[in-house]
């Protein structure tokens, strides 16, 4: 809201988030430039990036299938909270086998220039495909909390395979006011 003293308020509508096409947004040149995805595309529109970090590990679970393994079997869990202008503007939750991950950098909160996806490269895993699934719903009661928000979010899950192997899934919640999906293609 900008309120002008003798003039009156007046509600801005809120600025937008555009996430990027994601051949772009997720190629090996921008990672070796170290702009990780989110980051660069926000700071690249203005807004003052930041993100914050927590890792841990899990039983595999409802992620078994996708990553053809033991529900049993250990993922190690990166869950991040990233914000533009300070204000919270998406949940990204990626998991990625432990047996990939186990003793390396993927395993810290900082995983060096290039993000996740050049350790991955470092560790010999092409990244050869992704897949991203988009939907929307109402956001969950940690989702309400994190984001601040009571109407609908977006939601992306994103799949990233080297060859025939996913090596990553990530889970992304925005706002759908405050954040754009931007996809383009070639036409046949």
């Amino acid at each position: 809201m900008d309120v002008r003293h003798g003039v009156g308020a007046f509600v801005a509508p809120p600025r937008v988030v555009k996430r990027l096409d994601s051949r772009e947004r997720l190629s090996k040149a921008r990672r070796k430039r170290n702009e990780a995805a989110f980051l660069a595309e926000a700071k690249e529109q203005g807004f003052t990036p930041s993100s914050s970090v927590r890792v841990w590990f899990e039983p595999a679970q409802a992620y078994a299938e996708i990553f053809g393994i033991e529900e049993s079997a250990e993922v190690c869990v990166r869950d991040r909270v990233m914000r533009a202008d300070g204000k919270p503007v998406m949940l990204a939750t990626s998991r990625l086998p432990r047996a990939i991950t186990r003793d390396t950098q993927l395993e810290q909160a900082d995983t060096g220039p290039g993000g996740a996806h050049a350790r991955l490269e470092d560790l010999g895993y092409e990244l050869t495909y992704h897949e991203e699934i988009v939907g929307a719903k109402m956001p969950n009661s940690r989702e309400r909390q994190l984001l601040d928000v009571s109407g609908p979010v977006l939601t992306v899950q994103r799949r990233t395979y080297s060859h025939d192997r996913v090596v990553e899934v990530n889970d992304m919640v925005m706002p759908a006011m405050s954040y754009e999906l931007r996809y383009g293609w070639q036409a046949d």
